[in-house]
């Protein structure tokens, strides 16, 4: 019995080493194996937010494959702001072009320009862009918010080698690793989980890139969806937006990057004969009380500037929501996106449709394509 026992105890310990051999070179196999899921070229994994949102768009594509498309481009406040569903309802037939809110959080004119040429090459082909003026981001330096927000990570080569000339850090193969790599690695690992085993990943961490936050057409409603934000709440958001756009603001200028990056949208937009928009969301009375007058009038001056220039048209929706309707000054609540997005298809949308005229552009095939 005793040497039975021995022999038993011999057996757990070397079944633990074999389980701690076994784990150490799992661990391993990932620390080598995510670097090369990072590089790939599955966006699934790459830019998980890019992919459910491009997902959807295919599925509404292929409901209404006659449907020419309008594509929103643009920041967390178009994302959370713009209920293309409500435009849906006043479809009169299967000719009306449909609204898809392709708008991500943190992405400036510069990011727009990646999305709109990776949805090009997706073989996606608007009858009509719109393209967000976040007048903050239009001030672009070595130290802007975009740059923070761009994660060059998530990016292919050719993506990384078109943000050459726009001041995005990027990183040569021998240097020390940095405090975005850690984050991208960390990130990568929950984007993995997420995709190969979702039950692993916590509930509020999944919940950040899962597509049941989305509706089909692309609305992600602001704070989980609540309709009105209490005072404590509004007034913690609006600080902490001040605290992020103030100094932008008061010394506001449109720069060579910003200014650069919209151009190109709208060459793309012209060699590919898309029709083009720009836009401004609303923001609340506090947030419009950081620009001086001189900024205003300047920002003014630029959008006048675009549209003889470009010869696009311009929305400019600043005062038309009221203060209630926004979580911190600059992002629409539920009921707020309700509001803005029906004057927006009363004001705007149905005129800017009407203008779209039945040629080829008002395909979803590029002309090259087309017979």
């Amino acid at each position: 019995m005793k040497n039975h026992r021995i022999r038993s105890a011999r057996y757990l310990k070397a079944q633990a080493r074999v389980t701690l051999l076994c784990g150490l070179l799992a661990f391993i196999g990932i620390q080598v194996g995510l670097p090369m899921i990072g590089g790939s070229d599955s966006t699934a994994v790459r830019d998980p937010l890019y992919e459910i949102k491009l997902t959807k768009l295919r599925e509404r594509m292929k409901e209404n494959p006659q449907r020419p498309l309008i594509l929103v481009l643009g920041s967390s406040r178009p994302a959370a702001g713009i209920r293309p569903d409500l435009w849906q309802d006043l479809a009169t037939n299967d000719r009306t072009p449909m609204v898809f809110n392709f708008a991500m959080a943190g992405v400036g004119p510069r990011q727009q320009l990646i999305y709109l040429r990776r949805i090009l090459a997706e073989g996606i082909h608007p009858a009509a862009v719109m393209i967000e003026i976040l007048p903050a981001l239009l001030n672009q330096s070595d130290n802007s918010c975009e740059d923070y927000a761009i994660k060059t990570h998530g990016m292919q080569a050719e993506e990384l080698a078109s943000l050459a000339g726009h001041s995005v850090p990027t990183r040569s193969p021998n240097s020390v690793a940095t405090s975005e790599e850690a984050d991208h690695w960390s990130s990568m690992r929950l984007r993995v989980l997420r995709r190969f085993a979702p039950a692993w990943v916590e509930t509020d961490v999944q919940s950040n890139a899962s597509p049941k936050q989305f509706t089909p057409w692309g609305w992600r409603p602001f704070a989980k969806g609540v309709k009105v934000a209490s005072a404590e709440e509004y007034r913690s958001g609006f600080e902490r937006a001040r605290a992020e756009y103030e100094a932008n603001l008061a010394d506001w200028k449109v720069t060579d990057i910003g200014d650069r990056a919209v151009r190109q949208m709208l060459e793309v937009c012209r060699q590919e004969d898309v029709s083009a928009a720009l836009y401004l969301m609303p923001e609340g009375t506090e947030f419009r009380g950081m620009y001086r007058p001189e900024v205003r009038a300047a920002l003014n001056d630029y959008l006048a500037a675009m549209t003889q220039d470009c010869g696009v048209p311009v929305l400019d929706a600043t005062e038309w929501n009221a203060d209630q309707d926004f979580w911190d000054g600059h992002h629409l609540l539920a009921d707020g996106a309700t509001r803005f997005t029906q004057r927006f298809c009363r004001e705007f949308l149905n005129k800017f449709a009407a203008s779209l005229s039945d040629s080829p552009r008002f395909s979803q095939v590029p002309m090259d394509q087309q017979r």
